[in-house]
């Protein structure tokens, strides 16, 4: 018996450790160099998680080693096959010099587990930046837009911005020279983010190289939110177990940016012409799917194993005429044990 009991524990244990190590896996990265960056220069990071398992994961809290850094959950329940995030903002207002925190996030669903984020960066007090951020905020698809942003510093009067670079290739980065007087100097630039930008949020850092020897470049964050011209949410339905002859319903939300008819649906897993589609033309319809599997589509596919398929939703919109819904599932075993059916 206390044998059973001890072979119980380390099972578990093990399932634990397991799962804390799906926790670590799951985050994009788990640390991040913010370079150098100007005082009160609007500096900070996301990082980004997935959700491995097949049920919902929750972000209990999030803790920092140190005041120059302050983590926040931007996502505390993260459903299926879907992303979370922890923003880690670099307080540069209140602190110079070398600065780092680790970031203890807690998660306490689908069990308890720890992951530690960290960050690091040395905050300039002879430079400041005029906004504090390349913010394009939020902007469609397909379009161009352009930020200006000045750059004051107060030291040596030969110092130089050399030129600017950004990992972006979307990202183009124009630099002059306004003013040298004494020992205050001053670049305007102007940062264009292109219309081949992909949609969702972006955030990089624009490094300004210069002729100091001590601190060879400066940091200037870059922040946008660029919106599909067509969006569906939820884009992913995680169905777990279903029958093969099963109705489903589910609800979707379609969204663009101007307004549009829903024209049709089609899937090569599922028959779907049980979805009465809207008439009218509007810039957001809520869509009642009912979907069954397809018996030709199930043939070769085995029970229990998991399958993934696509729901495609076709509209009028020159600029984005479908949008895509994955589906993931598992095929109930119906087939009747021999012991069963023989009396």
């Amino acid at each position: 018996m206390r044998a059973s009991l001890m072979a119980l524990m380390w099972i578990a244990m093990g399932f634990t450790a397991a799962l804390g190590q799906q926790f670590q896996t799951a985050f994009k990265e788990r640390s991040h160099d913010f370079g150098t960056v100007a005082r009160a220069a609007k500096t900070e990071h996301r990082f980004y998680f997935e959700n491995p398992y097949p049920t919902p994961i929750h972000v209990r809290s999030v803790r920092t080693s140190c005041g120059c850094t302050t983590p926040s959950i931007l996502t505390e329940t993260v459903e299926p096959g879907q992303s979370g995030c922890i923003l880690a903002v670099f307080n540069t207002a209140t602190h110079t010099g070398s600065r780092g925190a680790t970031i203890t996030v807690t998660f306490d669903k689908p069990s308890f587990s720890e992951v530690q984020l960290t960050v690091k960066g040395y905050i300039r007090s002879d430079v400041v930046f005029n906004p504090n951020e390349v913010g394009f905020g939020k902007l469609s698809e397909g379009t161009a837009k352009e930020v200006d942003v000045t750059l004051d510093y107060v030291g040596k009067s030969t110092w130089q911005v050399t030129h600017a670079t950004c990992d972006l290739p979307y990202v183009k980065i124009a630099i002059q020279e306004q003013l040298r007087q004494g020992g205050k100097v001053r670049y305007g630039l102007k940062v264009t983010l292109d219309e081949t930008a992909p949609t969702g949020p972006l955030q990089s850092e624009i490094a300004l190289h210069t002729n100091d020897l001590n601190i060879k470049s400066l940091s200037l964050g870059l922040s946008a939110n660029v919106e599909p011209s067509l969006s569906i949410q939820p884009n992913l339905f995680s169905l777990g177990s279903i029958g093969k002859q099963e109705e489903i319903k589910k609800l979707v939300r379609l969204k663009a940016t101007e307004s549009f008819r829903v024209l049709g649906i089609s899937s090569e897993d599922f028959d779907v012409s049980g979805t009465k589609l809207p008439e009218e033309s509007k810039d957001m319809h809520l869509l009642s799917l009912v979907f069954t599997p397809k018996s030709a589509a199930l043939s070769d596919k085995k029970s229990n194993s998991e399958q993934r398929g696509k729901i495609v939703v076709l509209t009028d919109l020159a600029s984005k005429p479908r949008a895509e819904l994955d589906v993931v599932y598992r095929l109930k075993d119906n087939t009747v044990p021999l012991s069963a059916s023989v009396k």
